[in-house]
This record gives C-alpha cells, sequence and structure tokens, in this order.
C-alpha cells in the first residue's frame, strides 16, 4: 500500500505529454505535404516510432517492477556486457564513417546508448559503498576506469555526443557524493584548455588565450602549493593537453573537426558545417510567440532543415508550435528533472540516491546540449532530445531511466 502512495504520477504526467508531443511532431515531419496513403503511413518513421514507443513503456514497466537492489546487484554484469556489445559493434563494417549500429532487420541498434544506463549503474553501485569517498583515490581511481573504458570506445565509433553525455553524468554524481567543487574545476580545467587551444591553432590562429590560461594555472598551483599532489596534477594535466591535443585533434574525422571550428566560429562556413544550424535558428525565430501552426512549418516542408526528425526536431517544434511550444516542453522536462532530484534527497539508499541524481543529470545535458545545438550554442553533437526525437534506442534508454527513477520514489525507504 505504502509504495502505491509513495509513486510519483508527475513524473509520469510530464513523460506521457512529452511523448505526445514528439509522435505529433514527428508525425508533422514525416508527412508535410499534402495526404496521408496508407502505404506511405505503414512506412513511415511515425509507425516506427509508435513501435519503438511501445517497446519503450514495457522497458519502462520493467525498470519499475524489477526492485532497484536487482539491478545494483547486477550491475558489473550489465557493464561487462554493454563493454562486449561496443567492442562488437567496432568489429563490424563501417556504415559511411562510423560504426555505431547493430542492424537487425529494419531495426537498428546503437549499444552506446544502452552503455548510458550501464556506467551509471556502475558508478552508482562503487560510490554506494559506506566507505566510498570520492575525493580518495580509492573510490575515484574506479569510477575513473569505469569511465574511461566506455569513453574511449565510444569516440573510436566515432561517436562524440555519446562520449559527452558519460562526462556530463559523471560529475554531478560525483558532486552528490562529496566531490568537492574545488576538485571539479581540476577536472574542468582541461577542458578549457583544450578549447582554448583549439579555438587558438584553428580560429584566431593566436596562441595567447592559452598561454594566459596557463598562466593562471601556474598562479593557482602556487597558491595551493601545500596540496602538492593536487597542484602538480592539475598543471600536468594542462600541460599535457597542450602536448598532446594536437595529435588527438588531426586522428579527429574533419567533419567533426568542422563541426568544433563552426560551433567556435558559426560564420566560418555558412553553407557547409554551419548550414544545419543556420537553418535551425531561422526556423526557430520564424515560429515567433504563437508558431505558424502545426504542420504548417516552411523549413522542414521545403527540405531547407536537415536532420528536421531527430537531433533538429526541437527547430520544427519551434517553428510550428512558437515560444508558447517550445517553453511548454521546457518546463515538462524541468519539472521531470526537479523530480528526479527531490527523489533523490529523501532516498536512504545511497544506490537509489546516485541513480537519481544521474538520471537527472542525463535529462538535463540531453536537453541542454541538444537544444544549445539548435540555436548555435552548442556544438552539433548528435544528441538526440529524450521522448521528442525519432530514433528506439534513445527511446529505450529515456523509458528505462524514466521506470528506474520511479522505482527508486516507490522504494524510497529501502537501504
Amino acid at each position: 500500500m505504502r509504495r502505491g502512495r509513495d509513486f510519483d504520477w508527475v513524473i509520469v504526467i510530464c513523460t506521457g505529454i512529452l511523448m505526445l508531443v514528439g509522435l505529433s511532431i514527428v508525425y508533422s515531419v514525416s508527412h508535410s505535404v499534402g495526404e496521408v496513403s496508407p502505404e506511405a503511413l505503414a512506412g513511415s518513421h511515425f509507425m516506427r516510432q509508435m513501435l519503438w514507443l511501445g517497446l519503450g513503456l514495457v522497458t519502462m514497466l520493467v525498470a519499475f517492477a524489477v526492485p532497484f537492489r536487482w539491478f545494483e546487484s547486477l550491475a558489473p554484469a550489465i557493464y561487462v556486457a554493454c563493454v562486449v556489445l561496443l567492442v562488437l559493434v567496432l568489429l563490424l563494417p563501417a556504415k559511411g564513417e562510423t560504426q555505431r549500429w547493430f542492424v537487425i532487420g529494419p531495426l537498428a541498434i546503437q549499444p552506446s546508448e544502452f552503455t548510458k544506463v550501464a556506467v551509471l549503474l556502475a558508478w552508482a553501485r562503487v560510490l554506494a559503498s559506506p566507505r566510498a569517498d570520492p575525493n580518495r583515490l580509492r573510490t575515484l581511481v574506479p569510477v575513473l576506469v569505469l569511465f574511461v573504458v566506455p569513453f574511449l570506445l565510444v569516440l573510436k565509433q566515432p561517436d562524440l555526443g555519446t562520449a559527452m553525455v558519460f562526462v556530463g553524468v559523471l560529475l554531478p554524481v560525483l558532486y552528490w557524493r562529496g566531490f568537492r567543487g574545488l576538485h571539479i574545476l581540476f577536472l574542468l580545467s582541461p577542458l578549457v584548455s583544450s578549447v582554448l587551444i583549439i579555438y587558438g591553432e584553428n580560429v584566431t590562429h593566436n596562441p595567447w588565450p592559452f598561454g594566459i590560461f596557463i598562466v593562471a594555472i601556474l598562479v593557482v598551483a602556487y597558491l595551493r602549493r601545500a596540496f602538492l599532489f593536487e597542484s602538480v596534477s592539475l598543471v600536468v594535466a594542462n600541460l599535457g593537453i597542450g602536448l598532446f591535443l594536437p595529435v588527438l585533434w588531426d586522428h579527429l574525422k574533419p567533419y567533426q573537426q568542422r563541426r568544433v571550428t563552426n560551433f567556435l566560429d558559426p560564420d566560418s562556413d555558412k553553407l557547409g558545417a554551419g548550414w544545419q544550424v543556420i537553418q535551425s535558428k531561422i526556423a526557430i525565430g520564424s515560429g515567433g510567440f504563437g508558431g505558424k501552426g502545426y504542420m504548417e512549418g516552411t523549413q522542414k516542408a521545403l527540405e531547407f532543415l536537415p536532420a528536421k526528425h531527430t537531433d533538429f526536431i526541437f527547430s520544427v517544434l519551434g517553428e510550428e508550435l512558437g515560444f508558447v511550444g517550445a517553453l511548454a516542453v521546457l518546463f515538462l522536462f524541468a519539472v521531470l528533472i526537479t523530480r528526479a532530484l527531490l527523489a533523490a534527497q529523501k532516498m536512504k539508499s545511497e544506490f537509489a540516491g546516485a541513480l537519481c541524481v544521474g538520471i537527472a543529470a542525463y535529462f538535463a545535458f540531453q536537453v541542454f546540449v541538444n537544444i544549445g545545438m539548435t540555436i548555435g550554442m552548442a556544438p552539433v553533437a548528435g544528441i538526440p532530445l529524450p521522448f521528442v526525437s525519432y530514433g528506439g534506442s534513445s527511446m529505450l534508454v529515456s523509458c528505462f531511466l524514466v521506470g528506474l527513477l520511479l522505482n527508486c520514489t516507490a522504494r524510497w525507504s529501502e537501504y
């Protein structure tokens, strides 16, 4: 009886509305011109998305019904299985420039999406130990090892967007378990160095921004010289980035390099790498306050907007439903994320608390990056909008995480 009282219907309602919004926009994208014939409807993205949504609801039910303690026990096995799948997918023939999917008949399965769940479960299990302290190496090193292995395998595919999600989920989970804010800044400083190096070498051709940043790092290290290991690690990590990033940059695919440089300088290639973002901003801006009306968008109908049913579906939403529709979707995601964080606060199980924070971070990061890239505030990274973008693997993972969140909220009093 208690479990029924603790069931979070707000999460279910928000998720259900987002699913319906996603289906309606996918339908609009698939059938933007003329009448829809039964033959066209049967083979459309809309019907395939309906299939994935049905499978997603089953996945959500399983994730809710199985006690979260079972997932804690199975976390190592799930992690190993997903890593094996990441290795196997790299052994398959490349599809274009990528090796990301297992193709089974009409379905394409992306194992890197499921690895997001596996890594979160593994982190939560390690950090749930009573003696776990992420500020100590005996805890931090295993967590980082669990991160690095799939991170590198996903980069090899290459799939920079999914690799970024691992980072976006890891830091909030560590912070929740007591990782000091200053340590997080230390971990993020190499990212700042990377941006400054790429910006300096490929956009402005000026090395001074990175040089000034290194001087600032040296000053911080000197001021914290009492913490010798931390200070030395900070300096070595950032200098190491300066030495090895040019090598790593040369190993990126040309289209990945163009995506990064176009994000740093959007006007550098308006008819090439910048085309998607420019057309996306035109679509969203043209929607105005109330939108052009459902199925009345011109950018997607005239094929100006690439990837309009997947990564750039928010652009179609903004054009057809306007600022009001976009704000409503953001509000639903904000409620979902807030409920996850509130659930984490009352969990008696450290494992369940870490899961709730990780789930909140997952949705927050994916929403921020996906919408950010449609308005030019984030690099185009191939990250879908949960429940809204077309895609089977993403739908299954998002549904599973919501089911897991409902599982935790209904069993919050369990240790």
